[in-house]
């Protein structure tokens, strides 16, 4: 059948095309596979040249081809070589090179035969040996984020693993949902997981062949999901209504269970709450010196990095402190020296040495320990200009993230909080702002460092020229 469909076309072909070359010009086919051993299926790039008796190129044949193989009868031509006939340009100069041109199907020395339409004694023949494609079994993958048994904080994740390189990877989430990803060249494969359902999931991945079917399975890898966020419920403060200066006050919080840390923020005075029972968080603190009214913030934060912040949550109303009257006996004391405010000259609460380390993805701001402080508060310059509280910290370090997504902040202050030996909190005045970088304009001078660069190396090229 192949040498009745190659006289056909012969017979076709040099009809509409007479030979437009001098005789004897044309004596063979050039023929390059490329490769001299082969995988079955796997496609080799073809390269044919027209040449003369003396191997020369003829750069201006123009002549039409026909290109088949007599040994593998399943051979593809895929793509310019499909109907095995090719027609040279005066662009191709007498050679032309097919990428992925042919697959041989079978194994052993398999041939690819070129005939010219227009004399079929002008030929070229090129031999590759084909060998079987070993199908792998039983081929190893591995998922190796996340471990078996972890419990994640969020419903998005990225699942990465180890298995042959360059294969298909299938993906399997609660036996349900299939996700597809392929191994690069060094065996790794990774694909992010999204909209899990809450609490218990399995994960399975499957290495396939080219054609699909399973050659190896992972073991399953049992997770759980936690994405929900601490939720605040109530808080009682005791004394309630007015509240005299400087005097006790009893607060308890309502929360989920189990919390990391609880924090209550009153006047800028962090207050660190202890579960006393399943979700109940209890501290005492002092109130603020000053008379006014004052609101109440709660800090919530569970052991997977989620977050609850509530604002004013409740306010406290704080009046100067009242003297005890007995019915209407006066009592007249002698006057006596007024207590003496508790020197707060003695603890040394100023913020020195501050110092600024940018590093890739985050600055980290530094500055001298006091003996005297028993925390810090880290504040920021908003756009508008207001001083917000960020955080307290135990430790005289805070780091900021420096990402492309989020607000920027660009000022920054610290406080030291300490405790008089009279058991008084006390503040001192806010450091000096210092700018920290919390954004990508490192990225962006470099960037244009490189535009300006590129222009001065093309205007140079220019001027030589």
């Amino acid at each position: 059948m192949k040498w009745y469909i190659k006289i056909i076309l012969l017979f076709f072909l040099s009809s509409l095309s007479p030979s437009i070359f001098a005789a004897g010009a044309l004596d063979h086919f050039e023929i390059v596979l490329w490769k001299e051993e082969a995988k079955a299926g796997e496609a080799l790039d073809v390269t044919i040249s027209a040449v003369d008796k003396n191997d020369e190129i003829l750069t201006d044949y123009t002549g039409d081809i026909l290109v088949f193989s007599e040994s593998d009868s399943e051979a593809e031509f895929p793509d310019d070589l499909s109907t095995n006939s090719y027609s040279f340009l005066t662009a191709n100069e007498g050679s032309v090179k097919f990428e992925n041109a042919v697959k041989f199907n079978n194994p052993g020395v398999q041939d690819i035969y070129v005939y010219d339409l227009n004399d079929e004694n002008i030929l070229g023949v090129a031999e590759v040996t084909i060998i079987e494609d070993q199908k792998i079994s039983n081929a190893d993958i591995k998922i190796v984020s996340p471990e078996n048994g972890v419990t994640i904080g969020k419903n998005v994740f990225l699942v990465s693993g180890t298995t042959q390189k360059n294969h298909q990877v299938r993906i399997a989430i609660n036996s349900e949902q299939d996700l597809f990803t392929t191994s690069n060249s060094d065996g790794v494969f990774e694909k992010e997981i999204e909209w899990l359902q809450e609490w218990a999931n399995t994960i399975q991945a499957f290495i396939l062949d080219a054609d699909n079917e399973k050659i190896g399975e992972s073991e399953i890898v049992e997770i759980k999901i936690n994405s929900n966020a601490p939720v605040f419920k109530s808080i009682t403060v005791d004394p309630a209504g007015e509240v005299s200066a400087e005097s006790e006050i009893k607060i308890q919080v309502v929360s989920t269970t189990g919390l990391r840390e609880v924090q209550v923020i009153i006047n800028d005075v962090i207050t660190k709450l202890e579960e006393w029972a399943n979700g109940i968080y209890t501290a005492t603190t002092i109130a603020p010196k000053d008379p006014g009214e004052y609101g109440v913030d709660i800090i919530l934060k569970d052991d997977f990095a989620h977050e609850t912040r509530e604002r004013e949550v409740e306010t406290l109303t704080i009046v100067p402190g009242v003297p005890l009257e007995s019915g209407d006996v006066k009592v007249v004391e002698e006057p006596k020296e007024e207590a003496p405010a508790p020197k707060t000259q003695e603890l040394d609460l100023s913020i020195k040495d501050i110092k600024v380390v940018e590093l890739k993805t985050r600055s980290v701001v530094t500055w001298a320990e006091l003996p005297d402080a028993r925390s810090y508060n880290v504040y920021k310059k908003s756009a508008d200009g207001k001083i917000e509280l960020l955080e307290n910290v135990k430790k005289p370090r805070f780091e900021i993230a420096i990402t492309w997504d989020v607000v920027r902040y660009e000022d920054f202050a610290i406080k030291a909080v300490g405790q008089t030996s009279s058991g008084q909190v006390v503040q001192w005045d806010l450091s000096e702002m210092t700018q920290v970088k919390t954004g990508p304009e490192l990225y962006i001078f470099m960037f244009l460092m490189a535009m300006l660069l590129s222009s001065w190396i093309f205007f140079m090229r220019k001027n030589q020229a």
